[in-house]
């Protein structure tokens, strides 16, 4: 009955059982740690997903303001400066 606990082969049984808590614990580590940064992207991304909306609506509103601005002196082109990306070179 003590065999398994105190033989050769239970023994073995015992440092492969711990081997294999060992290389679960190890896993699970791992998995953990990839899914926090995978949460840290991801609340990244939707921070600069907010801010292009606003820089968005920033340009919108003085796209209006220029047009409004402008008036009757506008030519036939229907883009005002201020809607120029020419060359434009956004942040990062």
């Amino acid at each position: 009955m003590y065999d398994l606990g105190f033989g050769q082969n239970g023994l073995l049984s015992l440092a492969l059982a711990a081997v294999a808590l060992l290389a679960g614990l190890w896993v699970w580590f791992l998995v953990n740690r990839a899914s926090v940064r995978a949460n840290e992207q991801i609340r990244l991304l939707q921070e600069i997903a907010e801010q292009q909306r606003q820089q968005t609506a920033l340009l919108k509103r003085l796209a209006h303001r220029a047009r409004a601005d402008g008036g009757d002196a506008a030519d036939d082109d229907d883009l005002s400066p201020a809607l120029d990306f020419k060359g434009f070179i956004p942040e990062r």
